[in-house]
């Protein structure tokens, strides 16, 4: 049995990607050590696939906890972890998930002289990038002009990258980086884990008589959902008994629904709490339409959520922004429409259009992931990755 080690900046589990990847790696064979941290004393779940080692939380204050598990290369306490774990370890692969842990990978790599994975599950520079900092601490460690300079020059010291989408690994080809050395193993659905729901959910009920838009995920003020939500001026008259669902927990939530009262809209949507993620196929699966309003930036130009093939997989109509990824697969699968990024009023007139059309998006898009988007195939991209990887170590 190879062993494999991994490098990861937040809690596990959750992690959807992670979840799929150790699964697939361990079925085949290999034993995952997964290092993590944790900010939460009291929080320590297992995964069956995996051994789990955690940077254990110092304090009762989680955000007091994060700080002081932040991944800088001078964090010391983290460093002495990682490199006990992989003594301990002695994997044949280090696999680092996203840049924060990039720079642990390369000293580990140098320092065992095994092969190194980078697993870009975005572009995090950009995503930094988009994000709104406010305090401090995070214009400082959380600064993507820091993090785009990190990414260029340790990336030349890794063995393979791991992107989710083409238009990511087009921007690392175009930045110098040889394609032979870039895979591609998107955020695909595990239609053996995430099959069509048989069953719709008890809140169900009340919307029986509404067109339902449905959006499910986290809220942050970067999911173009204040699009969504001013769209509803305009469809609560094209579409009358039109109700957007916002399934989901975040920080955005109390602006959305200040946005909502300032609209004179707020009969129009509903915020719902998240039921879990094996739930959520069946709220999607009571939905007319589901939403990914994310708009283009170079963010979500070079990433592509799950949801996406996960609202593919219910055989539901979608409709996203415009963002690259997005309206590739759009087009491509013809599984839904997409609007022009924070266009209410195109919004609107997809929404109608999706309402109206006889096409049957739903079917193209479970088509689509029968056949392509799903992670029977994207997994073997990664074993043959591994393959590749731990023959030669």
């Amino acid at each position: 049995m190879k062993n494999i080690l991994m490098l990861l900046q937040s809690e596990f589990p959750p992690d959807i990607r992670l979840e799929k990847e150790i699964k697939a790696l361990a079925e085949n064979g290999y034993k995952v050590t997964l290092f993590c941290n944790q900010y939460e004393k009291e929080k320590a779940g297992n995964f069956e696939y995996c051994e789990i080692v955690r940077l254990k939380a110092l304090t009762k204050n989680k955000k007091l906890n994060k700080i002081l598990n932040f991944p800088a290369i001078f964090n010391f306490r983290m460093l002495a972890k990682a490199l006990a774990t992989m003594e301990k370890s002695k994997p044949v692969v280090i696999h680092a998930h996203d840049l924060p842990m990039l720079p642990f990978g390369v000293v580990l790599k140098f320092y065992s002289q095994r092969s190194l994975i980078f697993d870009m599950h975005e572009n995090y520079p950009a995503a930094l990038k988009s994000y709104k900092k406010t305090s401090l601490i995070e214009r400082i460690f959380k600064n993507y002009k820091i993090a785009h300079l990190f990414e260029n020059f340790l990336i030349n010291f890794v063995d393979a990258v791991i992107v989710v989408t083409e238009e990511n690994k087009n921007r690392l080809i175009k930045n110098g980086i040889p394609e032979n050395k870039i895979k591609l193993v998107s955020n695909t659905v595990d239609l053996s884990r995430f099959s069509q729901a048989n069953s719709l959910p008890e809140v169900s009920k009340q919307y029986e008589k509404n067109f339902v838009l449905i959006y499910s995920g986290r809220v942050s003020f970067n999911r173009g959902l204040d699009t969504a939500v001013e769209a509803l001026q305009f469809l609560k008259s094209s579409v009358p008994n039109i109700k957007l669902l916002i399934v989901g927990e975040g920080p955005h939530l109390p602006k959305l629904k200040k946005l909502a009262d300032l609209l004179k809209v707020n009969e129009f949507v509903d915020f719902l709490p998240w039921p879990g993620h094996e739930k959520i196929k069946e709220y999607i699966s009571m939905s007319n339409v589901c939403l990914i309003p994310q708009p283009s930036n170079d963010h979500a130009d070079t990433t592509v959520p799950h949801k996406l093939f996960e609202y593919m997989s219910q055989a539901k109509p979608i409709l996203t922004s415009d963002a690259k990824p997005l309206k590739r697969i759009i087009e491509e699968t013809k599984a839904g429409q997409w609007f022009v990024s924070n266009n209410p009023k195109d919004f609107e007139e997809k929404v109608v259009e999706l309402k109206n059309s006889l096409v049957d998006y739903g079917s193209n898009g479970r088509k689509a992931v029968e056949e392509k988007y799903n992670w029977a195939n994207d997994k073997q991209e990664l074993l043959d990755l591994y393959q590749e990887l731990s023959g030669n170590s």
